[in-house]
């Protein structure tokens, strides 16, 4: 077979370039490159609710390609890759909240609501034991 014979049944398929299902997974691939490139991110930054739904629609949508008539392995490779980095990320999360001493419960919590907002007397005592943990409290900035 030569390979003009190969190109044109490959643009001809049913999972070919001239249909939805060879352009919808090629473009998702920027939310795979989008989560590799929150690697560099810092992880406080990193969203658990957004991850979380990127690890489901990846779960689903790999299963789903196998399923579906014609089969589409491009849009399963770029489904389960896209579960892999999301869950990737939401492992990084959750090492993180357990080293800041969070509870399974609360990293649970934090990866489904986000960080919770802090009251004012909360954002007093936080400023105030940064300020303790640095050994500037009380220590006026003039000298």
């Amino acid at each position: 077979m030569s390979a003009a014979g190969a190109f044109r049944r490959f643009l001809n398929s049913e999972t070919g370039p001239k249909t939805v299902h060879f352009w919808a997974p090629t473009l998702k691939w920027g939310l795979v490159f989008a989560g590799l490139s929150d690697l560099r991110r810092p992880v406080e930054n990193i969203s658990g609710a957004q991850n979380l739904s990127l690890l489901a629609t990846g779960v689903i949508w790999t299963r789903w390609s196998f399923v579906i008539k014609p089969k589409n392995m491009l849009l399963a490779s770029v489904n389960f890759f896209l579960g892999c980095t999301a869950g990737y990320q939401l492992a990084r999360v959750s090492r993180y909240r357990l080293a800041q001493g969070d509870t399974y419960s609360q990293v649970f919590d934090y990866l489904i609501n986000g960080p919770k907002k802090l009251t004012e007397e909360e954002k007093i005592h936080k400023v105030q034991a940064t300020q303790v943990a640095h050994g500037s409290l009380g220590q006026s900035s003039t000298a």
